[in-house]
């Protein structure tokens, strides 16, 4: 009798379990059930835009429902951040978006309305864009080592030509000022067009840059590269040194993320980080993002998740170093 009660126990015990995981599971796999929103706090027709839009589409025909991508740019990202922290929770909203927002833009904007770090959650890794440095094609400079050189010997007319004053390009001026321990006189301009037209017309000695607007003027004998701020050697480029080779701290990438508001299911974040992983495994996705200087990483959530801080981290310390003045919001 005890032996027939316990049978009866143990399997009323495993019908409660599978009516308990039931819904769990069957919500995780029923996820999207509507269109996905995702917001992009960069404008229309920039690269962001265009990798957003193009991933975008690959997921709406594996999740059979459409991906919205909406551009809300401003103050640095919080146009749109605080756009989604604002929208009522219900696990079809992210953040598509490049790492100043969530490296930088910490820093640099202080605001009462978002908090980036409290406010958002990791969810995907998905390609990472290495500066480059280049030169004029006329230079006689064939290397950053040639370069440099140059460097020490017209500390005075030697002008290294960025994007804005604090963006990636110009922090990686002062980067490698520091790491080579030649003085570098960083010039920043309002775009990449015209640091790139301050290298061609001798106005500037060198360029650093994000690879997307750098390489159509090497296409066309415009400019030379002298380097990728890279990990390593990237494989469209084997000829072209990484500046770690030299300086081992010279890793300096831009980057491409998803995140989430927090409060967003564990099952939700999950689903991205897995669909995404399998678009951007796709070929040709892969060459769409080269076109774009954008090379696919993935990583599990928690993994992206101790990324962000260490690269947030790194970020600070940078501008605490050059002294930068964060604005109010």
């Amino acid at each position: 009798m005890n032996t027939q009660r316990r049978r009866w126990s143990a399997a009323g015990l495993a019908l409660a379990a599978a009516c308990l995981a039931g819904p769990a599971a069957h919500a995780a796999q029923d996820w999207p059930s509507r269109p996905v929103r995702m917001v992009l706090p960069a404008a229309a027709g920039t690269a962001p835009d265009i990798m957003a839009r193009m991933l975008g589409d690959k997921l709406s025909k594996i999740w059979r429902q459409p991906v919205i991508v909406e551009n809300k740019p401003g103050a640095g990202g919080l146009v749109g951040l605080a756009a989604v922290k604002s929208a009522e929770r219900d696990d079809h909203m992210f953040v598509f978006t490049p790492a100043s927002v969530l490296t930088l833009t910490p820093y640099m904007y202080k605001s009462s309305q978002v908090d980036i770090v409290r406010d958002f959650q990791p969810v995907a890794m998905v390609g990472l864009s290495p500066m480059m440095a280049a030169v004029s094609a006329s230079s006689p400079a064939n290397s950053l080592a040639d370069v440099l050189a140059m460097a020490r010997r017209q500390p005075d007319s030697f002008v290294v030509a960025t994007t804005f004053l604090y963006s990636v390009p110009n922090l990686a001026a002062d980067m490698l000022s520091r790491a080579s321990g030649v003085p570098l006189r960083a010039v920043p301009f309002a775009s990449s067009a015209q640091s790139i037209s301050a290298v061609v017309g001798g106005d500037a000695q060198m360029l650093i840059d994000g690879v997307p607007p750098i390489e159509p003027m090497i296409k066309g004998g415009r400019l030379k590269p002298v380097a990728m701020f890279s990990e390593g050697r990237v494989a469209k480029r084997p000829d072209l040194p990484a500046a770690s080779e030299t300086y081992p701290s010279l890793v300096i990438n831009g980057w491409f993320a998803v995140v989430a508001p927090q409060g967003t299911s564990r099952q939700a974040v999950e689903r991205v980080n897995r669909d995404l992983s399998t678009v951007l495994a796709e070929n040709d996705v892969i060459d769409k993002l080269d076109t774009l200087g954008v090379y696919p990483k993935t990583m599990s959530v928690e993994a992206f998740g101790t990324y962000w801080r260490d690269e947030r981290m790194r970020w600070e310390k940078v501008l605490r170093d050059v002294n930068a003045q964060p604005v109010q919001q």
